[in-house]
C-alpha cells in the first residue's frame, strides 16, 4: 500500500465548512491539504514551473483529471503540457489562511527518532474512536518510559523500546521521581501514514515538555515522515490520558496462561461473533472463550466451536487440569479478533484464575502487550466439553456462508415468506440458519490461512536526546 496524490485530493475533497480548506497547495516539492485545521498531509509532486505555494481549489484537480492524467500547476492554470487549460480563480475565495497554515518548524526542544509503522499500526488499532473522552482518541507518546499505547476505555494495546526516552525519570528508593513527559497524538493523522509504503517513519515532536510562553503552555507539535507522505500534527491532543501502568497487569499476577494459534483464534472469534450477532439482531457482539475446554461459543450451547488451548502455569503449585473448569470469560468479539492479529503464535495469553470471568485478559508477545475486559455478569449456557483430541469428523461439502444481511433478508422476503408467517416456522428457520452459520463457520475456521504478521521482538531503539530546533 502506498500514499498517492489521489489520497490527498479524497481528503481535501471532505465536505467542510470553510471553502478555501477544500483545496490543495503546492509548493513545487510536495503536494499538501490542510483539510483537517488540527493537521494537514503531503506526497512529494515536483512542479518545475512554481518558485511560490499555490493554492488550487479541489473541484479544480479534478475537474482537470477527467480530461487528462497528467497535471502540471501553473501559477493560475492547470495544464497537462499538450494544450489542455483548466483556469481556477482564486480572487473568489480567501486562501491566505491556508498558506499560513503550511509545515514551519517551531521554535523549542525538538526529539526526533524512527517508529517502525507496523507498531503503531498494532497499538492505534486499540484507540478510540469519535469518543467522547477526547484524549482517547489518540495514541500515547511517552516519552519518559519509552511506551507507545492505544486505549479505547475496553481495551489497551501497548508497545515498548518503539519510543526513545529523552526524559527518563529518576528513580530513588526503587520508586520513579519527576514529571512524566507524554504527548498524546490524534487518530486520523496516524492512521494516514500507516498507509504508507514504509515500513517506518520518522518522527519530530517539538516542545514535549511543554515550554510556557508570556504564561501559556505551548501545545507540542509532531512530524512524522516516510518516503511517499508526510503528516504534520499542529496540535496534539491536550487532556490527561489514562495511566497505563496501572491498567497493565503484572505478568506475576497471571500465572496461569494459554497458547492458542491467533489466525485460529481471530477466525473462530469473528465466524462466532456473526453468529451472535444474526441471532440477537444486531444487539449483541460477546463471545464466550473457554480456555479450559477448548471451545469458543456464543449465548446457548448450540453455537459452540472447539479450538485447541495449550494450558501453562508459572507456579509449579497450580494444577492447570483442576482449575481448567473456570477458566472462560465473556469478551467482545472484535476485541479479541483484533489482539490475536497484533501477536504470533508465541504469545501468552494470561489469566486472572481466581476471577477469570470477570478480569480482563493479558496477552503477551515480545516488547507487545495488550489488555481485553471481560464483559461483566456475562453468565452464557455453558456447553458441553468436547475433548481436544478427539479425531476429526469426516469432511462434508462446505456450507455456503451466509452472511447476516442474507439471513435476515431471507427471513423478511415478502415473494417467499407467508403473509402470516407461524411464528413457530420463522424460529425454526431461524435456527437453521443459525446452524447453517455455526457449520460454515467451523469449516472456515479450520482452514484459516496464517495472518502475515512478525515476531514482536525486543528493539533496540536508539536513545535521541532532545535538541533546540
Amino acid at each position: 500500500m502506498t500514499i498517492t496524490f489521489k489520497d490527498v485530493v479524497k481528503l481535501a475533497k471532505g465536505a467542510h465548512s470553510m471553502p478555501a480548506l477544500r483545496s490543495v497547495v503546492f509548493d513545487g516539492k510536495s503536494a499538501m491539504t490542510a483539510a483537517q485545521l488540527d493537521w494537514m498531509v503531503g506526497v512529494p509532486c515536483v512542479q518545475a514551473a512554481l518558485t511560490t505555494p499555490v493554492v488550487v481549489p479541489v473541484d479544480a484537480i479534478q475537474a482537470h483529471l477527467l480530461k487528462s492524467r497528467h497535471l502540471v500547476v501553473m501559477p493560475d492554470h492547470l495544464t497537462n503540457g499538450q494544450g489542455l487549460v483548466t483556469p481556477f480563480n482564486p480572487g473568489k475565495v480567501d486562501y491566505s489562511e491556508v498558506l499560513h497554515m503550511l509545515p514551519k518548524p517551531p521554535e523549542g526542544e525538538a526529539v526526533s527518532f524512527d517508529l517502525e509503522l507496523d507498531s503503531l499500526d498494532r497499538v492505534l488499532i486499540a484507540s478510540g474512536v469519535h469518543d467522547i473522552r477526547y484524549y482517547l482518541n489518540g495514541v500515547l507518546f511517552d516519552l519518559s518510559d519509552g511506551m507507545l499505547v492505544g486505549c479505547d476505555g475496553h481495551r489497551m494495546h501497548t508497545y515498548k523500546n518503539r519510543v526513545p526516552r529523552p526524559y527518563k525519570r529518576k528513580v530513588v528508593d526503587g520508586v520513579p521521581m519527576g514529571e512524566l513527559v507524554e504527548v498524546v497524538l490524534p487518530r486520523d493523522p496516524l492512521k494516514w501514514i500507516v498507509g504508507s509504503a514504509d515500513v517506518a517513519a520518522k518522527v519530530t515532536i517539538w516542545n514535549a515538555k511543554r515550554p510556557k510562553v508570556d504564561g501559556q503552555a505551548v501545545v507540542p507539535q509532531a512530524l512524522l515522515q516516510t518516503k511517499d507522505g508526510f503528516v504534520w500534527v499542529r496540535k496534539a491532543i491536550e487532556g490527561k490520558f489514562p495511566d497505563w501502568r496501572r491498567v497493565l497487569p503484572a505478568v506475576v499476577s497471571r500465572p496461569v496462561w494459554a497458547t492458542v494459534n491467533p489466525a485460529k483464534l481471530a477466525d473462530t472469534v469473528a465466524a462466532m461473533g456473526k453468529v451472535v450477532k444474526l441471532e440477537s439482531e444486531g444487539k449483541w457482539g460477546g463471545v464466550t472463550v473457554d480456555f479450559g475446554r477448548g471451545q469458543v461459543y456464543g449465548r446457548n450451547q448450540d453455537q459452540v466451536m472447539p479450538l485447541v488451548f495449550g494450558l501453562n502455569s508459572d507456579r509449579v503449585e497450580l494444577d492447570v487440569t483442576t482449575l481448567s473448569e473456570e477458566l472462560w470469560m465473556g469478551v467482545c468479539a472484535t476485541y479479541l479478533e483484533d489482539v490475536a492479529d497484533c501477536v504470533t503464535a508465541e504469545a501468552q495469553w494470561r489469566l486472572d484464575h481466581t476471577n477469570c470471568k470477570n478480569q480482563g485478559l493479558l496477552v503477551t508477545d515480545g516488547d507487545f502487550s495488550g489488555v481485553v475486559m471481560g464483559l461483566r455478569g456475562y453468565e452464557p449456557e455453558r456447553a458441553p466439553k468436547v475433548a481436544q483430541d478427539a479425531p476429526e469428523a469426516q469432511e462434508v461439502a462446505p456450507v455456503p456462508q451466509i452472511e447476516p444481511e442474507t439471513a435476515q433478508d431471507a427471513l423478511e422476503d415478502p415473494e417467499t415468506a407467508p403473509a402470516e408467517p407461524c411464528p413457530a416456522a420463522v424460529d425454526a428457520m431461524a435456527a437453521q440458519l443459525v446452524g447453517q452459520l455455526v457449520k460454515s463457520a467451523q469449516d472456515a475456521a479450520k482452514k484459516a490461512p496464517k495472518k502475515a504478521r512478525k515476531p514482536a521482538k525486543v528493539a533496540q531503539v536508539p536513545q535521541a536526546e532532545p535538541v533546540d530546533a
